[in-house]
């Protein structure tokens, strides 16, 4: 456990002394970065900064951006909301349409609000997954957007990591509770 903070200790004092980047303004508060981020206090925030969460601090809202092809699998991972010790909603869409496409604007607009709902971006990554321009979109979205960033694979995938999820450092899960438990924790710490 760590030393307890008051909650007027600026960010940059908190960043030095762990060693980490919150990816906040150094002037921010530490009671503002916890209630942004939803967090209770300083021990769950750097505990699943590190990916050693184990549980949900609060109720995470999470974009699901994933292949339209992998929607059977996916359709797997959403029944996580159904078990009573996981509090978590889900924000999400599959689209068949191109992302050039005519009804390209109107659904970046749509999609755009829901990420902007939720406050991390899960990445569902499949097999095809990495050939996904709407996923590639959805990702840069939510890093512009400031949301939390991770992958998940699928069960049996060897798909590639999308590039925009790897240039952002994002931690990756297997098909793991535990290890997906650990990365959205970790991406809800680490929001850009």
């Amino acid at each position: 456990m760590f030393r307890y903070k008051r909650g007027d200790t600026l960010v940059g004092t908190i960043e030095r002394q762990h060693g980490v980047d919150l990816n906040a303004r150094s002037d921010m508060t530490l009671d503002s970065v916890l209630k942004e981020r939803g967090f209770d206090s300083i021990t769950q925030l750097l505990n699943a900064y590190h990916g050693r969460a184990k549980s949900f601090a609060r109720k995470r809202r999470l974009f699901l951006s994933f292949d339209a092809d992998d929607k059977a699998q996916v359709s797997g991972f959403r029944l996580m909301a159904r078990n009573p010790n996981v509090e978590i909603d889900f924000y999400e869409t599959s689209l068949k349409v191109p992302i050039n496409s005519e009804d390209g604007s109107y659904l970046k607009q749509a999609l755009r609000q829901k990420i902007g709902r939720a406050s991390v971006l899960v990445c569902l990554i499949g097999d095809a997954t990495v050939g996904s321009g709407w996923v590639e979109w959805e990702i840069l979205t939510a890093r512009e957007l400031g949301k939390g960033l991770c992958g998940v694979r699928l069960k049996e995938s060897r798909g590639r990591t999308p590039p925009a999820l790897r240039d952002a450092g994002a931690p990756v899960a297997a098909w793991d509770m535990q290890q997906i438990v650990a990365a959205i924790e970790c991406a809800a710490a680490k929001r850009s």
